[in-house]
């Protein structure tokens, strides 16, 4: 599944910038004769798989639907595999404003790569995540770097507008209804022998950071809540454990020797990623910090009750009666690595609370139906393409 931090993990942030790749994307961007103030350079990864390549593409198709001039321009700067987006690449610079969906801490590599955008807009708008209450030293480079910071989640502005430095503004991403392939539940090959057995997952990228994605803590939660083999499953679904083998070796030690608990490391398209997490009855993700959460987002689109920590950027559209929301303490930064450096904070979820909603929803199927009905709801309720288009525009004043 395409997960938000997968570019910055895998590129060094300033000063130690990243060799141009062999990719005639990296070639300048040329500008217009004459540049156009009623729309957006639209600067993203729109050929790169990865979270934020789909927030780009999400972006500029919703422009597109809602008759807002755009030109979109790919960002090449990412190992993630290569895709076409659904529109056409802009050849040139057409608009005297840009909205650049890449994060604070690797806009100073936009910079390097392409000094150009820069120097040809009148207004550089950052459109961007972040998954901690304080930003980076790389985080806060790159806010200076901006005239503006659009941001997706209200945990997201409030993090920006603590630095004080330019205009924030909330722009939340539309997250479009999912649409899983037609795969049914055993051709999945950890579901294959569950039968009707109730299953728990847990999804993340290891390229999003272990610590963060916190899938250790769900699996103690799990162990505490169900004995060996009492009945639930809980399916971990990973994604580039080979890149990360001391951290995959860390998560199947958690999960021990437990048949009930599988660890399974796979890359599925979005219609298979859709049609997995539907086929679970509760998602999970104790996570210490996310800048949206769109998985449990998906997974509420399509009536998965999900089990989360009640902090960071998930709480736009998660409450307490469309989903279980974890307490938990802030503590400091430890096992972050270069991206989440210590002398921030994050939270730590209360497993004891986790394992006790695990438990009810195993054994309250009214509740644990109830709950994905309600999440659900939430999600036809939540801003569209429609609604991204019209403050995209008022921002404008146009």
């Amino acid at each position: 599944m395409s997960l938000w931090q997968r570019v910055r993990a895998r590129l060094a942030t300033p000063p130690q910038l990243p060799a141009a790749p062999a990719d005639p994307e990296r070639a300048a961007w040329m500008r217009s004769r004459r540049l156009q103030l009623d729309g957006l350079n639209v600067v993203g990864y729109h050929r790169r798989q990865l979270g934020l390549g789909d927030a780009g593409r999400v972006i500029t198709s919703a422009l597109i639907d809602g008759h807002v001039p755009n030109a979109p321009l790919a960002f090449a700067a990412s190992p993630s595999p290569a895709i076409e987006p659904p529109f056409a690449m802009s050849p040139t610079i057409d608009h005297a404003t840009t909205l650049a969906v890449v994060s604070a801490d690797q806009m100073p590599v936009l910079h390097e790569w392409h000094p150009e955008i820069f120097e040809h807009s009148d207004r550089m708008i950052g459109y961007c995540f972040w998954e901690l209450s304080q930003l980076s030293e790389a985080g806060r480079s790159g806010v200076k770097l901006l005239d503006e910071v659009w941001a997706p989640t209200t945990f997201v502005q409030q993090v920006f507008e603590s630095l004080d430095v330019v205009p924030v503004h909330h722009v939340p991403l539309p997250i479009p209804r999912p649409e899983p392939s037609r795969r049914e539940r055993s051709s999945f090959a950890p579901l294959a022998d569950v039968g009707d057995r109730l299953i728990f997952g847990v999804a993340f990228d290891y390229f999003s950071v272990l610590e963060r994605k916190n899938p250790i803590a769900a699996i103690e939660a799990f162990t505490r809540a169900f004995a060996p083999g009492e009945g639930p499953v809980l399916v971990v679904k990973t994604l580039n454990a080979i890149h990360h083998p001391d951290d995959d070796a860390r998560l199947r030690a958690a999960a021990g020797d437990r048949a009930d608990i599988r660890i399974w490391d796979e890359h599925l398209d979005d219609g298979d990623q859709f049609a997995f997490l539907g086929h679970l009855d509760v998602l999970v993700s104790l996570h210490r910090g996310e800048g949206l959460g769109k998985h449990l987002a998906e997974a509420m689109w399509l009536g998965v009750p999900c089990i989360a920590t009640g902090y960071s950027g998930n709480l736009d559209f998660m409450t307490n009666e469309c989903a279980r929301l974890i307490e938990y303490t802030l503590i400091d930064v430890e096992g972050g690595g270069s991206i989440y450096p210590a002398g921030t904070q994050w939270a730590d979820p209360d497993i004891g609370h986790a394992a006790t909603a695990m438990r009810e929803l195993a054994d309250d199927t009214k509740a644990r139906i109830a709950l994905g009905a309600a999440a659900h709801r939430q999600m036809t309720q939540q801003p569209d393409g429609a609604d991204f288009a019209a403050t995209a525009r008022r921002l404008l004043g146009t």
